[in-house]
């Protein structure tokens, strides 16, 4: 009784049947799958309960933002300023299996286009003026997780071509190395 009462799922008295152990672990099973469906539809309502709108554009939104969430395709969105694209990007991320890995933004828009480069991937000490020691970027960071690129159209071509070869290769390659670190993160973007 004082180790149900500690939390113990369930017992079984000695000499015991293998036929009631497999009953007993297939509940359990059962049970914590329940127990991982409700925490995942309370993290959906808590989410949800953040976003505004209940509108039947925003009910397909939310919809999108579910099936999307699930799977592990990078996402562009789109919309105009101060419509909640971040946002989205969180709930994505926060409803993903990477949930536990980072979350990891950057603002291509508010860095000078010389520091873009070495913000993304890094670089090597030595790699150029300044760079005294090594530097991980945000997307060797984000591995296991989600990075947020935002304002991404005012990215300058030559980092958007790097970016692709992250995307297609899932390698990343430090500014001033020659080698090609693995990563694994989803790339979503405004």
């Amino acid at each position: 009784i004082r180790a149900m009462q500690m939390g113990v799922y369930d017992y079984l008295q000695k000499p015991f049947d293998l036929d009631e152990v497999l009953v007993v672990v297939k509940r359990l099973f059962e049970h914590q799958a329940l127990a991982l469906r409700v925490r995942s539809l309370e993290e959906r309502a808590e989410l949800r309960e953040r976003m505004i709108g209940r509108s039947p554009a925003m009910s397909q939104i939310y919809k999108t933002i579910g099936r999307v969430a699930a799977s592990d395709a990078s996402v562009l969105i789109t919309g105009e300023t101060g419509t909640g694209k971040e946002l989205i990007a969180q709930c994505l991320h926060e409803l993903s299996p990477r949930k536990d890995g980072p979350l990891v933004a950057l603002n291509c828009g508010g860095l000078p286009d010389n520091l873009l480069d070495s913000e993304l991937f890094g670089h090597e000490a030595g790699a150029f003026t300044g760079a005294q020691k090594r530097r991980i970027g945000k997307i060797e960071y984000a591995n296991k997780g989600t990075l947020f690129l935002d304002e991404l159209e005012s990215m300058p071509m030559g980092v958007q071509i790097k970016l692709l070869r992250v995307l297609q290769e899932r390698v990343v390659e430090r500014l001033g190395s020659n080698q090609q670190l693995p990563v694994d993160c989803r790339v979503v973007a405004a």
